[in-house]
């Protein structure tokens, strides 16, 4: 089954040259929406398209795409482009900061089920501290291309996701984890996801916070968002409950994926130039 790998981009280089050179042999397309860049991510991709992926990595820029998030139809716009571009028999919604750790699995799955989850690990602060609480551990984010599919929901709302026309036309209900509600059938991938997501700098983790709770609350005043946003388990990287969940941190000595080793000191070197 043909594979199509989609995402929106903005300031992803910390790890989007990871995430794509862990999948590049498995898929048949990579497409990314790109809004303009200040951190090298442009410049990145350009230089694996060039040397690694040539026409697999197919890159779109427009103005439209550099949107402010809570513009839900410019955001569901970026994401509705790539699916709309995309070849392939399955939509796969990667994040940049998302590394698939057992990427030859993507052979071994088979057309019969409308979506597919993903397993995932999620990371804060560093490779050792895993959040094994307050992420979700699987991921709704592999759907067939037919029936109507698109994507739609606000950053961060509660009923972001994919949605099929033919089967849910204009009702958007988000189901999370618990598969079996949804109106068509979902499996497991058999995908391990590491998902960096609270791997970036403060700032970047706070803004994150700032712009979901903004999506979430938009009646709060900055001010409000801004003190919640700064107590969040997510942008502290302290474990605690409160009104957004409870988040617990362990360590583990997990393995880091062997495609850091590979390519660190050949993107290190493309960041320095």
């Amino acid at each position: 089954m043909k594979i199509s790998v989609f995402s929106p981009v903005k300031n992803e280089a910390q790890f989007i040259g990871y995430s794509i050179m862990a999948v590049l042999p498995y898929v048949h397309e990579i497409l990314y929406a790109c809004a303009p860049s200040t951190d090298g991510t442009d410049e990145m991709l350009d230089y694996i398209k060039e040397k690694y992926a040539k026409e697999k990595l197919r890159i779109f820029r427009e103005p439209g795409f550099d949107f402010n998030v809570h513009d839900i139809k410019a955001y569901n716009h970026a994401y509705n482009y790539l699916i709309e571009k995309a070849t392939g028999d399955a939509l796969f919604f990667l994040h940049p900061d998302m590394i698939v750790t057992n990427a030859e699995k993507m052979r071994e799955i088979k057309p019969g089920p409308l979506a597919w989850w993903t397993n995932i690990t999620s990371y804060a602060g560093d490779f050792n501290t895993q959040i094994t609480k307050g992420r979700a551990a699987r991921w709704k984010n592999i759907h067939a291309n037919k029936l109507g599919v698109h994507y739609y929901g606000g950053y961060g709302s509660n009923n972001e996701d994919m949605y099929f026309k033919a089967i849910t036309g204009t009702s958007y209900v988000h189901h999370g984890e618990n598969f079996k509600k949804y109106p068509f059938r979902v499996e497991d991938s058999g995908l391990n996801v590491n998902h960096y997501c609270e791997m970036k700098s403060y700032k970047r983790r706070l803004e994150k916070m700032k712009a979901c709770l903004k999506t979430q609350f938009p009646h709060w005043d900055d001010q409000l968002i801004h003190e919640m946003a700064c107590e969040h388990s997510r942008v502290t990287l302290q474990p605690g409950s409160n009104a957004f969940g409870t988040f617990e941190f362990q360590q583990m000595d997990a393995p880091i994926p062997e495609v850091f080793e590979k390519y660190k000191a050949e993107f290190d070197q493309l960041g320095r130039k």
